[in-house]
């Protein structure tokens, strides 16, 4: 009782704020506590010396014990410690402390650590291995990086030849490194990539490792040696270990290609539904694809050999992708569109030899990406247009009720929304705007570029207006079908707001689908107008009667509206 009244006297002393927290400790049957005063099962802080010796009061047995805390890391504390003796000096506590005196390893459990770049860069590297039966080297064994740095994959090979190697794969997980002197440490976890509905322990998976890299004109060499359990025991050179690897950087294929200038122009690209952004970083050489849509997965290709390239406009070419901590070859072709536009097409399934992944000549759906700053543009096919049939009728056929979608304006309530009754393409001062129309409700979009392939065009156009949950970016497909024996013609018009699918059929599916017939020109139309618009009452008058009396003789009515392909129609789509 003494002794602990002398401990609320004297006040005691603190560790580090750093250390709160849970730590884990080899050997010991749970975590380990500790707080601002107090380690579990150790004692309250009772005297301090410089900032790495303590002096602990053990409250259970009464007793006063010597520990020396080194922070090698904040996620990890080494100690020596003494046997819990009576009260005495410090000094003299402390001098029972041997230089061989075992060492203790505690890594951080709580709050969480977060992972930190592994020290092995760059990846990918082949290696030879050794549990104290020989190198196995033949087959090598391989490192592969994972789109997080702080994970590598290490895939080992059985060698025939050595005995106790086996085909393995284990996922290790950086959390902390550390130097003493030229000595240089690493602890992670490691976890087994083919067992991992198995329940592992922390005594199964923390390791301790030591390494040292050397770096030479082609290539950079890492000697590692690991610990045998969940401590930094045993290590003593990055030669000398439970298990020691030769790691030696295969990455050299990688600096053979960088992606080209008019790609990299725009470090950053978005899908057309803007589910997806593509940044292109580290000297135009890597490309990360990163899922937007909440799951944020992460995918990183690198040009790994270019194969074709055409005119700044198109490029195939095999890169090597790593998504999680798979990784292998994939082909990839990008299509320059006019503006800022482009469209990929990737291949399909990861290939570990980069001359297969471009082998088959199978179509691959496209990808259209586009820039954050879309600039508007003059639309093709230019000229006003009645709408035949859309989507929106053959809709309300299916279901009487007002449908709600993507367009944009209020209408009365008998309204269905995407109805429209004409449109016009490019009628304005810019010629960059395409307007669909309806005694009830507008949609306005402004062009960003277009192209036609064969019978199809396509057009990139945003809306004017929407909301919040609407589709940013649409690509508008069309295509003109054959005149008519009477003389008519369909403009079949489709948007889609995923990407310019080649699957799709404009004018019967999409998002949006219309068929249209031409007005004539936007200057034609607006002639018509300006005539109707200066005849006086009587003038319409007598304009009535004599289309009664022309329709009761039996004659044509005098004009006729056709369908009229415009100017500015592709050659490919108006010769049809």
């Amino acid at each position: 009782m003494f002794d602990l009244l002398m401990f609320f006297m004297s006040g005691g002393c603190t560790f580090p704020a750093d250390w709160t927290g849970s730590w884990f400790q080899s050997g010991n049957p749970g975590l380990i506590a500790i707080n601002s005063t107090h380690i579990q099962s150790k004692g309250e802080c009772y005297e301090t010396e410089s900032y790495d010796k303590f002096l602990l009061y053990d409250r259970r047995e009464e007793c006063y014990r010597c520990m020396v805390i080194l922070e090698k890391h904040k996620y990890v504390l080494q100690y020596k410690e003494t046997f819990c003796s009576e009260k005495d000096s410090m000094s003299s506590i402390c001098e029972s402390i041997s230089g061989d005196a075992p060492l203790y390893s505690m890594f951080r459990k709580e709050p969480r650590p977060v992972p930190q770049p592994c020290p092995f860069h760059p990846a990918p590297f082949t290696f030879t291995y050794s549990r104290g039966s020989g190198d196995c080297a033949n087959p090598p064994s391989r490192a592969e990086s994972c789109t997080d740095d702080s994970r590598l994959l290490l895939r080992y090979m059985a060698c025939p030849d050595v005995p106790g190697t086996e085909s393995n794969v284990e996922e290790l997980v950086c959390l902390a490194t550390w130097k003493e002197g030229s000595t240089r440490y690493l602890v992670g976890q490691i976890s087994q990539v083919t067992r991992r509905n198995s329940i592992a322990s922390d005594e199964d998976t923390y390791r301790c490792f030591i390494y040292k890299g050397q770096h030479s004109d082609k290539s950079m060499t890492y000697n590692i040696a690991q610990s045998g359990d969940a401590t930094c025991n045993g290590l003593s050179s990055p030669t000398d270990g439970s298990r020691i690897m030769k790691l030696t950087n295969s990455d050299d294929e990688h600096n053979r290609c960088h992606f080209p200038s008019w790609i990299v122009e725009h470090h950053k690209w978005f899908s057309l539904d803007h589910t997806h952004q593509y940044h292109f970083t580290t000297k135009n050489a890597t490309l990360k694809i990163i899922n937007e849509n909440g799951s944020f997965e992460e995918k990183r290709l690198v040009c790994h050999s270019i194969l074709e390239q055409k005119d700044k406009k198109y490029i195939k070419l095999v890169a090597h992708v790593t998504r999680g901590c798979e990784s292998g070859h994939v082909c990839l072709r990008f299509a320059r569109r006019e503006g800022d536009v482009l469209e990929l097409q990737q291949g399909a399934g990861l290939w570990d030899a980069p001359q297969d992944a471009c082998a088959s000549d199978a179509p691959q759906p496209y990808v259209t990406l586009i820039t954050t700053s879309l600039t508007p543009m003059r639309c093709p096919i230019i000229g006003r247009y009645s709408v035949v049939s859309s989507l929106a009728d053959s809709r309300r056929r299916r279901q009487q009720d007002t449908i709600g979608d993507m367009e944009t304006g209020v209408g009365p309530s008998e309204c269905v929304s995407g109805q429209f009754d004409s449109a016009s393409v490019g009628c304005g001062a810019a010629q960059d705007t395409i307007e669909f129309k309806s005694p009830c409700t507008t949609a306005a979009y402004t062009c960003h570029g277009g192209w036609v392939e064969g019978p199809v065009g396509f057009v990139i156009a945003s809306p004017v207006s929407r909301a919040s949950s609407h589709p940013r970016t649409f690509c508008f497909m069309y295509t003109l079908h054959p005149r008519n024996e009477s003389g008519g013609g369909i403009l079949a018009l489709s948007a889609v707001a995923h990407s310019c699918d080649r699957r799709l059929t404009p004018g019967r599916a999409g998002d949006k689908a219309y068929n249209l017939t031409a007005n004539g020109t936007c200057e034609q139309s607006s002639k018509y107008n300006s005539v109707a618009q200066r005849l006086t009452p009587a003038g319409a008058l007598l304009l009535v009667l004599v289309a009664a009396l022309l329709a009761t003789l039996h004659l044509p009515l005098p004009l006729v509206l056709t369908l009229t392909p415009s100017p500015s129609l592709s050659p490919a789509l108006a010769s049809r």
